[in-house]
């Protein structure tokens, strides 16, 4: 490229980038948006794996950036916010490089920019979480190890130290682009010091992040502890080795339906991939693209898929790919109309862009509706689409915040803190687990998680733990002071006892219900669990003193 050329991409990369920034200020969070945002923000004042604060692997350069973005805004959700604003734009500037260097500039206009309205990447763009600073890094790798793959030592050594440096930010992006990298430097370079030097590289990098990690968290011993804890509760139940088929099947179809989220009507260009490798072959920029995004796909359908915000790691791949698929096709389609090419491309990716950005500003999820009887399949398949497809939407963002704020609300203006306790509960399949939000939001409230459905008994209390295991136990002993119980749930959960007797429910806005039981001298039985409340001290020694 001249000059001239390499400055006209810069200015169309840099453009595309503020736009992207631009595009989400309008539409981001306000508050914390998940139980993960909440232990993101809770290891801004206290740094400790152990309590996931945050949760394991760690996430320690994550959560040193949104130390210093906090040290200037003064608010954990701005902080984390600001820097996936800013990680959004820097992805749609490198994912504009990236495929320029693979193919040419009109792929690369029309992939930064259907990246940038894909709705999956507008919303991560907008919540303080670290998947769009994910889509960045690993754009990053993936750009360095192309160029390694076209022969460039400085680049796979680059690559290599981008890798380990993405290790520190979330430490599944170093397993899941090691392959990548590996097989770029060693087909692009053929050379055994290229691949030693570039480990070393890397190695010198893990090690100034990983040795910090592990002493913030008060040895390897903790940090080991609490990692196989969270493998053994969270990830072995989705996987392979420790769940049934059933939830591999379900895996899969969780990260299908995040993938046609982020890819939106784009995905139709994948009926054209067989036309394009007939008349252009699969070459070694499809095979890079496709080894980019088959490892991080095989392992989120057959190890663990938490978020859709998972499938940013490889969504630039598929979107370099499917855009140069669509304007191959449609040069090919028009090629002896020059002028009506050019038009119907630009048709076509506005269109694109106006679908995408359509359904990002207005698809929200309609109200659930436990009630009405249905088939199971119509039921799973509406649940999955309130949770996989239309709650990643800026509507949807808005609705959720509200809902936390509602609860929140209702619960300060009408409850003491000294004198009632707040309920969450896990496993409950009507309720999100609210515990983590409060915990930030109710901070000065005494909170208990409870374990509830087919779990066995088991309860968190944040105010007696030292880490995030929940004791295991049916019986829960509260200070005498306490006048109430206060459910944090969406609904109650099916799975669990009639209501206790006395229980009151509120009913709240966004289809939400608060409810709430008085305590007396009973003991309260519910969901296995047995609430006793500490007698009054003078109560206490009247009745040892009939006693003796």
């Amino acid at each position: 490229m001249t000059p001239r050329t390499d400055r006209y991409d810069f200015v169309c990369a840099s453009v595309l980038g503020l736009l992207t920034v631009i595009s989400r200020l309008p539409y981001r969070a306000r508050m914390l948006y998940n139980w993960d945002a909440v232990q993101f923000a809770l290891a801004l004042n206290e740094y400790d794996v152990v309590k996931h604060q945050p949760h394991p692997p760690g996430y320690i350069l994550y959560v040193l950036l949104g130390r210093v973005a906090n040290y200037v805004l003064h608010d954990a959700a701005a902080a984390y916010v600001m820097l996936a604003v800013a990680f959004s734009g820097l992805t749609t500037f490198v994912v504009y490089y990236l495929a320029r260097v693979a193919y040419d500039r009109a792929t690369a206009l029309a992939a930064a920019t259907l990246l940038a309205v894909s709705p999956l990447f507008w919303f991560y763009g907008s919540v303080g979480l670290t998947y769009a600073g994910e889509a960045l890094l690993a754009s990053v790798v993936a750009y360095f190890s192309y160029r390694a793959l076209r022969g460039s030592e400085t680049d796979a050594w680059l690559a290599a130290g981008y890798l380990g440096l993405a290790g520190g930010f979330r430490q599944s992006i170093l397993f899941l682009l090691f392959p990548l990298w590996l097989v770029a430097t060693i087909a692009g370079l053929r050379r055994l010091r290229a691949v030693m030097v570039g480990l070393g590289v890397m190695t010198a990098i893990v090690i100034t992040w990983f040795v910090p990690m592990v002493w913030l968290t008060g040895g390897l011993d903790r940090y080991v502890a609490a990692s196989m804890d969270l493998a053994e509760t969270v990830v072995k139940p989705t996987s392979i080795l420790g769940g049934a088929f059933e939830v591999t099947l379900r895996m899969s179809r969780y990260v299908l339906e995040s993938i046609v989220v982020g890819l939106g009507p784009l995905l139709l260009a994948v009926f054209l991939l067989p036309w394009y490798v007939r008349r252009h072959g699969f070459g070694a920029r499809e095979w890079f693209l496709a080894l980019w995004a088959f490892p991080p796909m095989l392992v989120y359908t057959f190890v663990h898929f938490g978020q859709a915000g998972y499938v940013l790691t490889f969504l630039p791949a598929l979107v370099v790919l499917l855009s140069h698929v669509l304007i191959v096709t449609l040069q090919s389609a028009l090629a002896q109309h020059p002028r009506v090419r050019i038009a119907a491309t630009v048709a076509a990716v506005t269109a694109l862009v106006l679908v995408n950005g359509s359904f990002f500003v207005n698809a929200r999820p309609a109200p659930r509706d436990f009630d009405t009887a249905k088939p199971e399949w119509v039921k799973r398949a509406q649940d999955e689409a309130f949770d996989w497809i239309f709650s990643r939407t800026a509507a949807a963002l808005r609705e959720h915040e509200a809902v936390v704020t509602t609860f929140v609300d209702a619960i300060r203006k009408q409850y003491d803190p000294d004198d009632t306790v707040v309920l969450t509960e896990i496993g409950n399949p009507r309720s999100y687990p609210w515990l983590r939000h409060a915990m930030y939001y109710l901070g000065d409230y005494r909170i208990y998680e409870l374990r509830v459905g087919d779990q066995p008994p088991g309860y968190y209390a944040p105010r007696e733990a030292s880490s995030m295991i929940r004791v295991s136990g049916d019986e829960i002993r509260l200070p005498a002071t306490v006048k109430r119980l206060v459910w944090f749930v969406d609904h109650w959960s099916p799975t669990s006892d009639p209501p206790p007797p006395g229980l009151t429910e509120i009913e709240l806005p966004y289809g939400r219900f608060l409810y709430v039981l008085p305590l007396g001298r009973r003991p309260v039985e519910y969901a296995g669990y047995t609430i006793v409340r500490e007698e009054p001290p003078r109560r206490a020694r009247q009745a040892a003193s009939r006693v003796r």
